[in-house]
């Protein structure tokens, strides 16, 4: 039966942290990337397939397309790190019937009206509400950019007052 080992918000996907310390740290085989863009854009998908290191099955589904999938995990044995740029594809996917019990948040690009939740962690005002509802939903958020090198873990239920919740 195939698992999800993790699932983590991270706008750059893949990249080194992801590949050198996540992977190992969860014993992944798979990661799959989540996101209508990228899932439709041959040229992102072939950067990414050249990011992944040898052994690792890289997929890339539109989120319908994650959901049809997330209901058939009994197939396969795969262990999966499960990448998404946004909150949002995590919203969209619960209203589908997926409810993961964890999401990782990893780095966030500053961006206009953003705020700073967390180390290089910034959400804009519409990433904030769809992780409290996430948070909400009873769905544990917490930041950590890197499993190694003394970063710390950081939980939603203490950096949402950054962002303004009580």
């Amino acid at each position: 039966m195939s698992e999800i080992v993790m699932n983590r918000v991270d706008d750059r996907l893949i990249h080194g942290q992801v590949i050198s310390g996540w992977l190992g740290l969860r014993n992944a085989n798979s990661i799959w990337i989540v996101d209508d863009d990228v899932a439709t854009n041959p040229m992102m998908l072939d950067i990414f397939c050249f990011a992944a290191p040898p052994g690792v099955k890289l997929k890339a589904y539109t989120v319908d397309q994650a959901a049809e999938r997330l209901a058939h995990l009994n197939e396969g044995k795969e262990r999966i790190i499960f990448l998404a740029k946004f909150p949002k594809t995590f919203t969209r996917l619960v209203e589908m019937g997926y409810k993961p019990e964890d999401i990782n948040y990893g780095a966030m690009a500053k961006k206009a009206n953003s705020i700073t939740v967390g180390p290089n962690c910034d959400l804009s005002p519409e990433e904030i509400e769809d992780t409290e509802k996430l948070y909400q939903l009873g769905i544990r958020i917490w930041i950590q950019l890197v499993p190694m090198g003394g970063y710390k873990v950081l939980e939603w239920e203490k950096a949402r007052k950054k962002a303004g919740f009580e």
